[in-house]
């Protein structure tokens, strides 16, 4: 059984700064500069690179790539020595200053971990109701060969 998780687009000053280079992009190559092909190579790049995990859970492997469109690179990592999953919770602080006002937000990020026999390995991460149940679904695919 092979899952797929997608954890990660850019940010979303990425995504605004590829939807600018698009129309960019698109009104240069009307006026017919060479320049605009650039532009829509950015913004493609800008709007749809995005980052995941596949689990081969009969091969015991995992990869974790990044991608545009259906073009996934990344490394498979070995993990036949697997003892188990773990999910981690872990708090962090952003902090933003403009001009004279300032901001911090506290959330609270989880994370699955696996467990191999000489060291961890990061999966993904993000709120507890999507970690809780990724981690079911891998942890019966895994039980189950």
């Amino acid at each position: 059984m092979i899952l797929k998780y997608k954890t990660e687009n850019l940010p979303i000053n990425f995504i605004f700064l590829g939807i600018m280079l698009l129309g960019v992009s698109i009104w240069r190559i009307i006026v017919l500069d060479p320049l605009g092909f650039l532009f829509l190579l950015m913004a493609l790049l800008c709007l749809f690179i995005n980052s995941g995990v596949i689990i081969d859970t009969q091969n015991f492997r995992l990869k974790k790539y990044t991608g545009i469109f259906l073009i996934k690179s990344g490394n498979w990592r070995n993990i036949d020595t697997y003892k188990g999953l773990q999910i981690i919770k872990k708090s962090s602080v952003q902090r933003m200053h403009v001009l004279s006002i300032s901001r911090a937000e506290q959330r609270d990020i989880y994370k699955i971990q696996f467990i191999l026999k000489d060291k961890l390995i990061d999966v993904m991460s993000g709120n507890k109701k999507r970690i809780t149940q990724a981690a079911k679904d891998i942890s019966s695919a895994l039980q189950q060969h």
